[in-house]
């Protein structure tokens, strides 16, 4: 076995082992903007199946290095060699699935970016509600007593993200380009967790668009704890029509 060989296994190895060292791997999907076949190279290991769509999942979060290769079309004749059409470092996220594709200038151009974010840990407090120092010579009141004491009280009041997952999924959203990008993010965490007024207002801030920040603040009313300071998000808004469309949306 040539010494090449042996490389690419080890490399393969390695990706293998740091995938399941972590929990959320990442995975991208490449495509050329002609839709001619392409080959990928990632990390110095050549992955041999030329297609229109690559596609690599239970890659380790981290910087690697990518090469990707395509074939021309000369008259329905496909050439003998592959032309490089990129080369460069590509820096992924915890549990980020990139969706990408190589432009007309050779470039990687970004198009999406799905986040599987970590299920939200709920909280639920029983409490007693009973003095147990009570006692009473009417035995009818004794055995109410006794009855009530035996029945608990859930508090189902949802919890707001802790501040450190809160503060990952700022770093996430700052990551990302475009707004839709950013909203896509924001929406799945927003499906298992609840958030505090002011949450909500640190995130409007992170969008760019005017339009976008008020389909978030309409959609995550539903999901903050202290609905009674939902006022606060106003300051996020350029515009006065943009806090009385919200305003109307949540019957203030």
């Amino acid at each position: 076995m040539s010494k090449k060989k042996i490389l690419q296994i080890v490399l393969l190895v390695a990706l293998s082992l740091s995938a399941k060292a972590d929990h959320y791997t990442s995975a991208i999907n490449i495509s050329n903007h002609d839709n001619d076949l392409i080959k990928v190279v990632l990390d110095g290991v050549e992955y041999p199946n030329a297609v229109k769509q690559f596609h690599l999942e239970g890659i380790a979060p981290g910087k690697h290095f990518i090469e990707v290769f395509s074939y021309e079309y000369y008259h329905w004749n496909k050439s003998q060699e592959l032309q490089q059409v990129y080369s460069g470092v590509l820096n992924l996220k915890h549990g980020e699935e990139i969706f990408a594709v190589i432009d007309p200038y050779n470039q990687l151009r970004i198009k999406r970016v799905v986040i599987a974010m970590p299920a939200p840990v709920s909280v639920i407090k029983p409490s007693r509600s009973c003095n147990t120092s009570y006692k009473s010579n009417n035995y009818k009141q004794q055995n109410d007593y006794q009855d009530n004491c035996n029945n608990y009280n859930y508090s189902y009041r949802p919890y707001a993200m802790d501040e450190g997952s809160f503060y990952q999924l700022k770093q996430c959203l700052a990551d990302k380009w475009f707004d839709s990008s950013k909203l896509e993010v924001a929406q799945m965490a927003m499906k298992n967790n609840y958030f505090t007024t002011a949450q909500i207002a640190s995130i409007l801030n992170l969008f760019d668009f005017e339009s976008t920040k008020l389909e978030f603040a309409k959609m995550a009313y539903s999901h903050v704890v202290d609905q009674q300071n939902y006022w606060m998000v106003n300051d996020a808004f350029s515009f006065s029509s943009s806090i009385s469309n919200l305003q109307e949306f949540i019957g203030f």
